[in-house]
């Protein structure tokens, strides 16, 4: 049996969600042609099964509050996906507030872990720009540190 193009996209959204060129991909891998692709990614968008405004998100606070990946690791990964580089800015702007919130209680963790692992002063520093944290980041944490 020939499953359409719509069908199995949203089987494979039912599964994790995903962008509209993660989508257009997945389709045309699985030897869709190009008029039941658009047609496909045109009913997903109409009936709001994909929209990347919403995935960047929902995404952003998942990497940032809940698994505590810096920012520039995140760009990156939504860059790869398929974000509009227009759009994420927009999303980062509109966030940045929380975002740098988030960032800050990251690093602040990453600094309790290390202190309780005894490594002090330069070397957490550089453990956490390894892990691509900004230093101005980090240095804004330090001090609220040292002044509390």
């Amino acid at each position: 049996m020939v499953q359409s193009a719509v069908d199995y996209a949203i089987w494979y959204l039912s599964r994790y969600p995903k962008t509209e060129q993660e989508i257009r991909i997945i389709l045309y891998k699985k030897w869709y042609n190009s008029e039941d692709v658009q047609h496909c990614l045109e009913v997903l968008k109409k009936n709001d099964f994909i929209n990347d405004e919403k995935f960047a998100d929902s995404f952003l606070y998942s990497e940032v509050e809940k698994k505590w990946r810096p920012l520039f690791i995140i760009k990156q990964k939504l860059i790869q996906r398929g974000v509009d580089k227009w759009l994420l800015s927009k999303k980062i702007s509109e966030q940045q507030e929380e975002l740098t919130k988030w960032m800050r209680k990251a690093i602040r963790k990453e600094l309790d872990v290390y202190k309780r692992k005894w490594v002090d002063g330069f070397d957490s520093i550089q453990k956490l720009m390894r892990r691509w944290y900004q230093l101005a980041d980090i240095k804004a944490v330090i001090k609220e540190w040292f002044e509390r």
